[in-house]
């Protein structure tokens, strides 16, 4: 009897420890299985990091690259419409003085024969040895009639050259004679001498005039001495009819 209580006894240790040993064994893979796991989270975390990262170098980069292309076009749009100006003052420029050239040459001799508002004809000649300022415009100018009265007011001084001004009735939609002279009997104006150039016939069209107001300077061996496309203040007319003989 006790022997089988011995034999009993050894088998219940004998299975007690390979249970011991198994669960040391399932312990030590569950172990090893955490580690694993861990392991894979953790460069799965490193993977997201990269590819995040990835991404937002990448969509950095293409704001960046957006924002330097926009700040490019901007500046090159700038630095092209500045060069455009330039370049386009500069063109006008030169199309001006070879124009006013052009006319100088074409035209250095001048000659009108005009009527005053009385209907009285007016030659170039009966200034002769005398300088003259001729200021061409019309009654549909602003620019033109606003600088009027201050004409008018150097037109009553001795400046050593004389002052006339220039319109074309019915050229260049100016009005026809007899309601250019109503409208300017209404100005007031008493010292400058204006003649008129029917349809631009005698004069205007002469010198190539496709807009108002000019200036004519003309020297006193009765040659153009200058001309001026635009408008022009008395001092500059002073200063310019100073510098002609």
């Amino acid at each position: 009897m006790k022997l089988m209580e011995k034999k009993n006894l050894k088998k219940v240790a004998i299975a007690m420890a390979c249970v011991a040993v198994l669960s040391g064994c399932t312990a030590k893979s569950e172990t090893k299985g955490g580690t694993d796991a861990n392991s894979s989270s953790t460069k799965n975390e490193k993977m997201m990091d990269k590819d995040d990262k990835k991404m937002m170098d990448k969509d950095d980069k293409k704001m960046m690259d957006k924002d330097d292309k926009k700040m490019m076009d901007k500046d090159d749009k700038k630095m092209m419409d500045k060069d455009d100006k330039k370049m386009m003052d500069k063109d006008d420029k030169k199309m001006m003085d070879k124009d006013d050239k052009k006319m100088m040459n074409d035209k250095k001799k001048v000659d009108f024969k005009l009527k005053d508002l009385n209907g009285k004809e007016v030659k170039l000649s009966d200034y002769k040895g005398k300088k003259v300022y001729v200021k061409l415009w019309a009654s549909w100018c602003s620019i033109c009639t606003s600088s009027l009265p201050n004409l008018d007011k150097l037109a009553a001084k001795n400046n050593g050259f004389e002052i006339v001004s220039v319109v074309a009735p019915g050229y260049l939609n100016e009005r026809n004679e007899k309601d250019f002279k109503s409208w300017y009997n209404g100005l007031g104006l008493k010292n400058i001498k204006t003649l008129m150039d029917t349809n631009g016939e005698n004069f205007v069209k002469s010198l190539g005039i496709k807009g108002y107001p000019d200036s004519i300077f003309i020297g006193s061996d009765g040659s153009l001495a200058n001309f001026h496309a635009g408008h022009m203040d008395d001092s500059k007319i002073i200063e310019t009819m100073n510098s002609i003989k």
